[in-house]
């Protein structure tokens, strides 16, 4: 794989950076997402931070989160296409998503990640992030909440 270009975006995400988002999105996850969904979830957020990854132009990976509260930046989603996962790609975005919301002064980062999902456990843990809670999703799923103190 040629070398990857990382973008992060502040702001709310347009139709262009949420289309490429969904692409990666519709690759990654077996449910499909579409842009209204995204825009619904993110309006009236504050800080918004979109990271992305693209090969060739064409988007390869993504996270994107915003702040929570003062001071707490929730990691909401992110993914990498299967043809370019154990490259480094998620980390990469993590470290990029970490660093901007250390300059902004966030100094917690939460996120929420299903008890399944193995090697985002594995990520979020070398990224210094430790389980802080955990609940059921609608009485079916065990999600596991998890937290990074910031410097």
């Amino acid at each position: 794989m040629p070398e990857v270009e990382y973008r992060t975006i502040e702001g709310v995400p347009n139709k262009e950076v949420l289309s490429l988002v969904l692409k990666v999105s519709d690759d990654a996850f077996s449910n499909k997402g579409d842009i209204t969904e995204y825009q619904r979830h993110l309006a009236g957020k504050r800080n918004i931070l979109t990271c992305l990854a693209l090969n060739n132009g064409e988007p390869v990976g993504f996270k994107i989160g915003y702040e929570d509260r003062q001071h707490y930046f929730e990691s909401w989603r992110g993914g990498v296409v299967e043809n370019a996962r154990r490259k480094g790609i998620a980390d990469q975005l993590t470290r990029h998503q970490h660093a901007w919301c250390e300059q902004q002064g966030f100094r917690i980062i939460t996120t929420i990640c299903s008890n399944e999902n193995v090697a985002m456990l594995i990520l979020n843990f070398r990224h210094g992030l430790r389980i802080t809670g955990s609940y059921f999703d609608r009485g079916q799923h065990l999600k596991l909440i998890l937290q990074k103190h910031l410097t």
